[in-house]
């Protein structure tokens, strides 16, 4: 897949579909661009050109020392954009990658048309800070492959530990199979421990989708609600499961994304005209 030089980075991506508007996919802390797996087919067939890329410290983008920032993060994507001429574009956030489109819509608000904030906050709490924290210790004291063991219960609910052991033993050992450096793993949870975005929300002014999962437990509802509020154009959607919970059921969280992102097209299909 290709590289670009952006940002003084080098950013590996993907495209996906040729749809005439563009969704930009932006990772959570520690995954690649194929952790959108579930989701690039699906958008792709309706009719979306989905970007997705690896966020510096993580897959084969550049790894430069830490700690980074949300807003340096967000400079990365909105630099990609750029390089590849996508604005105006949908974004699409998860986690810390919600919390760099924050950055990245508060900066940059004419490059897009609509923005989906999924799992995330506009600050940490002491409670969230401090969990997140307890990840970057543990990768750096014990190594990832632990990381990663003892990450899978903050991020997948009780019902899909329940109901689908098969699957959660999947998710569980591509998870085991991280190449990510612990110092890179730590570098980026310093971007979400250290996001506030709080008090600039009022220049997030383009329609807003705030998605939150009633059982995540690393990110709370409450947290999302509290984004919610700060934003001039929002809509609110809470889902099931847990903080992946684009990972327990992407056919319901990939809906929810595409019902709004359609009331916001550029372009609609000589269906929807009719």
């Amino acid at each position: 897949m290709p590289v670009v030089q952006a940002n003084g980075l080098d950013i590996h991506y993907r495209i996906d579909g040729d749809g005439p508007e563009t969704l930009l996919l932006i990772n959570g802390v520690g995954d690649d661009l194929d952790g959108w797996g579930l989701q690039r087919d699906e958008l792709a067939a309706a009719g979306l050109r989905v970007v997705t890329f690896d966020n510096r410290g993580c897959g084969s983008s550049s790894h430069p020392p830490g700690p980074y920032t949300s807003r340096q993060m967000a400079e990365d994507a909105s630099a990609l954009a750029r390089a590849l001429d996508l604005a105006p574009l949908h974004l699409c956030g998860v986690s810390m990658g919600g919390c760099i489109a924050q950055e990245y819509a508060a900066a940059c608000p004419d490059d897009l048309l609509s923005l989906v904030l999924a799992s995330t906050y506009a600050v940490p709490d002491p409670l969230t800070r401090a969990a997140f924290d307890s990840w970057a210790l543990v990768a750096q004291a014990a190594g990832m492959r632990v990381m990663m063991q003892q990450q899978a219960p903050w991020v997948f609910s009780t019902d899909f530990y329940s109901a689908q052991p098969g699957r959660l033993a999947e998710f569980l050992a591509e998870m085991d199979r991280t190449t990510q450096p612990a110092a890179s793993f730590a570098a980026q949870i310093a971007a979400l421990t250290t996001h506030d975005c709080e008090s600039r929300l009022g220049l997030i002014t383009m329609p807003t989708l705030v998605l939150a999962s009633a059982d995540d437990i690393i990110i709370k509802p409450e947290l999302s609600r509290r984004l919610f509020n700060g934003l001039p154009r929002a809509s609110w959607q809470l889902l099931p499961g847990g903080h992946a919970a684009f990972l327990e059921d992407p056919p319901c969280w990939n809906a929810a994304v595409l019902a709004f992102i359609d009331q916001h097209r550029l372009y609609r299909s000589a269906q929807d005209a009719r």
